[in-house]
This record gives structure tokens, sequence and C-alpha cells, in this order.
């Protein structure tokens, strides 16, 4: 399990919006913003993840939306916890509504164990209550 402190975290958010604002991302600058090895290997292996799930539902010709600060929003509102049984830590980015159909979009991912993952634990009220947040507050973020 991820034990996040909140300064952590606003690294983590700090360092992604600057992610997305500068491109290309530059590894070593990447390294040095972070501040600990630790929270450097976090962010780039969450960086590579959103990334390799934007290729693929681009390739599938699906809605891709999602950023790294989404996602990390995502995983802080599950405390790194995988989403449907909020017992295990995360180890995959699992799609409610599958691709291509869903995309890969901040409010279709969420954080998931390999077990839940695989099941597709799609009942879980939780998460379509935390999904359902997430479009409202897109919606409105529009309208503002």
């Amino acid at each position: 399990m991820i034990a996040m402190t909140p300064e952590d975290m606003q690294i983590l958010f700090r360092v992604a919006r600057w992610c997305i604002d500068n491109k290309p991302k530059r590894v070593e600058k990447i390294r040095q913003l972070v501040g600990t090895e630790e929270n450097y290997l976090i962010l780039i292996k969450e960086i590579d993840r959103v990334d390799a799930q934007l290729r693929r539902a681009r390739t599938l010709h699906a809605a891709a939306t999602l950023t790294i600060i989404d996602w990390l929003s995502t995983l802080d509102h599950f405390d790194w916890q995988c989403a449907y049984c909020l017992s295990k830590p995360f180890q995959v980015m699992s799609h409610f509504v599958l691709l291509p159909h869903g995309g890969t979009t901040p409010d279709n991912c969420v954080p998931a164990c390999y077990g839940c993952g695989r099941s597709r634990r799609q009942n879980s009220e939780s998460v379509q209550a935390y999904l359902a947040s997430v479009r409202n507050g897109h919606k409105q973020r529009a309208l503002l």
C-alpha cells in the first residue's frame, strides 16, 4: 500500500500540472521537482499508466481525455486502494464501461486490484456514485 502524506500528494499534483504544461516531459526535471526518489517512481509509473491507456483508447477510436491530474485525484479519492473492494491496494486502471464504449476518461476510470479488475465488479454503488460526481463536476466546470 502506498502511504501518501498530504504534502506528498500536493507535490505530485504540482509536478503533474508542470508535466501537462511542459511538453515534452523531461525525466531529469520531474525527478528534481518531486524531491524524493519514491515520489518520482510513483509519479513516473502513473504518468506511464495514463499515457498507455490513452494510446489504447485512441487506437480503438474511443474518447481519451484522462489527464494525470484526473488520475491522481481518483487515486487520492480511493486512498490508492481498489475502488471495488476497498480492501486491497490498486494494481490496474479499470475502465468501468469497457473500451471502446466508455473511453479513457475521468468518469470511466478507477483503480482496481487484479481480482476485481478481472471479475468486472461493476455493481459497486460507491464506484458508480463517484463516477457520477466526476461527470457532474466536469459538466459544472464546463458551464463556468
